[in-house]
């Protein structure tokens, strides 16, 4: 299920239950000076996060596992671009990279007994 993203923005979904993944996106909204990225817990839309702990939507198409990743540092571009090294790697290994860690993310980080909530402040920044 996709969600329509608003126009000129980037849909961030992630793993609200992921504490990898929320204290994540709570950097990203810090970063975000543009204010060009949207959020959505990938819980709101009734999906087992699975191995898809991010999913990044822009212009319309959907990028998912590092991919996702490395078009997020590219939005924000300054230091976070240095994340772009990982596109030297084959696509096969970008993938197996991420998984491996969105298997062992729980086990590593921990997960939250509930979905990730935004501050009144940024709750204009979830959909």
């Amino acid at each position: 299920m996709t969600t329509k993203t608003p126009e000129y923005k980037v849909l961030i979904r992630f793993d609200g239950m992921c504490v990898l993944c929320s204290k994540t996106v709570k950097r990203l909204l810090k970063a975000d000076q543009k204010k060009r990225f949207v959020f959505q817990a990938i819980q709101d839309l009734n999906e087992n996060p699975g191995s898809d702990s991010v999913i990044v939507t822009k212009d319309g198409i959907e990028y998912q596992h590092l991919d996702a990743l490395l078009i997020i540092g590219k939005e924000l571009g300054g230091i976070y671009r240095l994340i772009d090294v990982f596109w030297i790697l084959p696509p096969e290994q970008r993938t197996r990279i991420y998984l491996w860690i969105a298997r062992n993310r729980y086990k590593w980080f921990g997960s939250r007994k509930s979905c990730f909530l935004p501050s009144p402040e940024e709750k204009d920044r979830f959909i």
